[in-house]
């Protein structure tokens, strides 16, 4: 990890403290010694008392170990030698070196393609935040603003140039405000990026090699949010997604250990074919199985989002985006109060025109006049629209316009025309798109 910087994030440990290195150079003369302490930048307490820093010639360092929370403050400070532990005066010596705003928190990995990158063009309240910091392309510890993925001068491939607003930002926000802890962003989306880019397992998995290259640089990390799919919706990628996604996962923790991933279905592309509907459809539903067969990984929707250009999520939709992911990741990874998308775990019929979706979670759920838009089911003579969804103890009754006949599948919210409601539960969490999903008889 790099020396201790100005607004730089350390990442908690399990005991929650953060482990750095503050470090300089400077002339110190023989009967010298520097010395250096941690405060509180709100109310200057002192958090780390006077310690002497190991010097060899010129160079200077300490390791130090600072309680979860901040921000704060290190100074270095030339004194006297010999260094006299219990002398109390130490900040009244000449100041040579100070890292300000600095916060022992959680880091969070931001991962994928344009939609977490950030392509968001119109206008939306989202304002930095002092707390919430990003590791920047070009390499330095920055408060997170907008755009998220450009810098002026690169250093990093991963760098957007053209990139707008993202939901990482929101979603850090979140995570600050529900943890009361200093968040760090560390950027490493690139649009129009394929799963293949970032799966250790291909021949130039090369924005997972630029990660890695981040991480040397920011140390450890607590978790990761994922947006990407978009490049596989065609009919050479959609079918195997979800096998190349756990491969890529379980690579990732091979790596960097394990940790949990917030992850989004995919959106929509309004310019595309409705041929093409099948395919979104398909990747959307790998999202939703990973969530149900990946250890700690949890989905949220977007398929509700307004898009600004036809297929990247606005502004405003960005802010709702980054707040659902922090939900999910709160709820799955910390135990704490959040979301959790309603999601269908089987599908039974209950007569020749009637199917029962039962949920993974128990929760309340909520329809508006009986719609179904969005939903139809496919049998062995064709595809069929719903008509209507009620509510059945934790369960949704659909019913179908005609008769189901032999082997059936059900679809919902896979098309790129946006239905005029989706299920939701009573917090307005819409359920997780899904597509041929198996409908069982009784």
């Amino acid at each position: 990890m790099k020396n201790i910087c100005d607004f730089m994030i350390i990442q908690r440990d399990a005991d929650g403290f953060g482990r750095g290195t503050f470090a300089g150079v400077y002339d110190i003369e023989e009967n010298q010694t520097v010395a250096a302490r941690v405060c509180r930048e709100d109310d200057n307490a002192v958090i780390i008392d006077w310690i002497e820093c190991d010097v060899n010639g010129k160079e200077w360092k300490i390791n130090l170990e600072i309680p979860q929370g901040g921000l704060y403050r290190i100074e270095a400070r030339i004194i006297a030698s010999p260094f006299i532990s219990y002398e109390n005066r130490y900040d009244w010596c000449k100041l040579i070196a100070m890292a300000q705003h600095i916060g022992v928190g959680e880091i969070f990995v931001a991962a994928g393609q344009s939609n977490m990158s950030g392509y968001g063009r119109d206008s939306a309240y989202d304002p930095a935040q002092l707390g919430v910091h990003l590791f920047d392309n070009s390499g330095n510890w920055v408060i997170a603003a907008h755009p998220l993925n450009s810098s002026v001068n690169p250093v990093y491939i991963n760098d957007d140039g053209a990139s707008g607003t993202s939901p990482a930002l929101s979603f850090a926000k979140t995570m600050a405000r529900k943890l009361s802890l200093p968040i760090g962003i560390v950027m490493a989306a690139k649009g129009g990026s394929s799963l293949e880019w970032w799966n250790p397992a291909d021949e130039d998995p090369y924005l997972f090699v630029n990660l890695k290259k981040k991480l040397e640089e920011t140390g450890k990390f607590a978790g990761m949010i994922w947006f990407q799919g978009c490049n596989e919706t065609n009919e050479e990628e959609a079918y195997n997604y979800l096998e190349k996604f756990q491969q890529a996962v379980g690579l990732w923790r091979k790596e960097f250990g394990h940790f949990p991933i917030a992850l989004c279905q995919i959106n929509r592309h309004a310019s595309k074919s409705q041929e093409a509907d099948r395919f979104w459809g398909l990747v959307r539903e790998a999202q939703r199985r990973s969530g149900m067969t990946i250890k700690d990984v949890f989905v949220v929707p977007t398929i509700d989002m307004y898009t600004c250009d036809g297929i990247h999520n606005g502004s405003g939709a960005n802010i709702i985006v980054g707040e659902r992911l922090a939900g999910a990741m709160l709820h799955g990874a910390y135990g704490m109060p959040g979301s959790s998308a309603p999601n269908i775990k089987i599908i039974r019929k209950l007569d020749s025109r009637t199917v029962l979706l039962e949920f993974a979670e128990k929760q309340s759920i909520r329809t508006m006049d009986d719609l179904a838009s969005g939903m139809n089911i496919e049998d062995e003579n064709g595809m069929m629209k719903c008509t209507k969804v009620s509510i059945c103890g934790e369960g949704a009754k659909v019913t179908a316009e005609r008769e189901i006949i032999g082997k059936a599948v059900f679809h919902a919210y896979w098309e790129r025309e946006v239905p005029a409601f989706f299920i939701r539960d009573n917090y307005g969490m819409p359920m997780l798109a899904c597509y041929g999903v198996e409908i069982e008889s009784i």
